[in-house]
């Protein structure tokens, strides 16, 4: 009887302890153990490589490891929905670009209202394609576009997302078809080209900056209205230089990454994450690589950032929906045109 009472006098001693030591780490203030980042496209991509780069400075600061994996597909839904499906507590966190002002019209997740922001910064549209390529200029590749209507192959990160919708612009601005070809992602995009499955890619100077200085890709034209200056090959003009018709399109859609949690994640929980985030920004290493991205900062999160995300989803939204793309009308979502 004496041995019974012993052992459950230990069993609920050891409960309690479990239960103190519970409670003791739920009142640590956030964050009190690991954060996890779910990265909504393919590894070596523009949102990949800076979404690792700054988890790895922002360890530093919180403390605590940041898991970064990868979960592509459904233009940005599964990851997207990974997240808003796990608890709205910052321990789960979206590793997020532009491609979320698309949320809504590709009908994959929730709509930026429902999301807080974390706008690192971002680098200019390109189109480029293999060193061996016979299109030595953009007009080269619109004039074999017009010859061959729809057998020109054009890689981009996915059906809907930016890239994908400035070669589209681009085609519809010269009146040509392109042959449009969507991967989960940038990287797998630019291996394509590489690889001469396709004939260009469409994506962001930053990610195939390092294949243009060793020689491998040569770009043809920004899709952005200002042009860019790559190192070891020179300046290359922005396509509204050849179509100025592009200018409106190309000026209200840029890209951003950076970070994304729900709407009602704890307000003190956004803080100590966006104090973090700035912290990575301001970094010297953080300067240097975005040198050698050909990016820009932005620097943005809390009221600027939605307000931001809120006008780039309402181009988005429409534009996707003025081209056929969209998968739900802008209307239908609460979302109205900019005025």
């Amino acid at each position: 009887m004496k041995l019974r009472k012993k052992t459950l006098m230990t069993f609920l001693t050891v409960i309690l302890l479990i239960c103190v030591m519970g409670m003791a780490v739920a009142a640590k203030p956030y964050p009190n153990k690991n954060i996890f980042v779910y990265i909504f496209s393919s590894q070596g991509g523009g949102t990949d490589t800076w979404v690792r780069h700054l988890s790895a400075l922002m360890e530093r600061d919180l403390g605590v490891n940041i898991v970064c994996n990868n979960l592509p597909g459904a233009n940005g839904g599964n990851g997207g929905m990974k997240v808003w499906n796990a608890p709205h507590d910052g321990y789960t966190v979206l590793g997020a670009s532009e491609t979320s002002m698309f949320f809504g019209v590709n009908d994959v997740a929730p709509t930026a209202d429902q999301w807080n922001f974390f706008i690192a910064g971002g680098s200019p549209g390109v189109i480029a394609v293999h060193a061996k390529s016979p299109y030595q200029t953009i007009e080269d590749l619109v004039e074999a576009a017009r010859k061959h209507p729809n057998q020109i192959k054009i890689s981009d990160s996915g059906r809907g997302k930016l890239w994908n919708i400035k070669a589209i612009q681009l085609g519809s601005a010269v009146g040509v078809k392109f042959q449009h070809i969507p991967y989960n992602g940038s990287g797998p995009a630019i291996t394509a080209l590489l690889s001469r499955e396709v004939d260009a890619v469409s994506c962001s100077a930053g990610e195939v900056i390092e294949y243009v200085r060793s020689g491998m890709l040569r770009p043809l034209v920004m899709t952005e209205v200002n042009g860019l200056d790559f190192e070891n090959f020179g300046y290359v003009k922005p396509a509204t230089d050849y179509y100025p018709s592009l200018k409106n399109g190309y000026s209200n859609l840029f890209q951003w990454l950076g970070f994304m949690m729900p709407a009602d994640v704890p307000e003190e929980v956004v803080a100590a994450f966006g104090r973090a985030f700035e912290k990575a920004l301001q970094d010297p290493k953080t300067d240097q690589f975005v040198k050698t991205q050909s990016s820009k900062k932005i620097g943005l999160w809390g009221a600027e950032a939605k307000k931001l995300a809120s006008k780039m989803e309402s181009v988005a939204s429409w534009m996707s929906y003025e081209l056929g793309l969209a998968k739900k009308t802008p209307t239908e979502l609460g979302i109205a045109p900019l005025e």
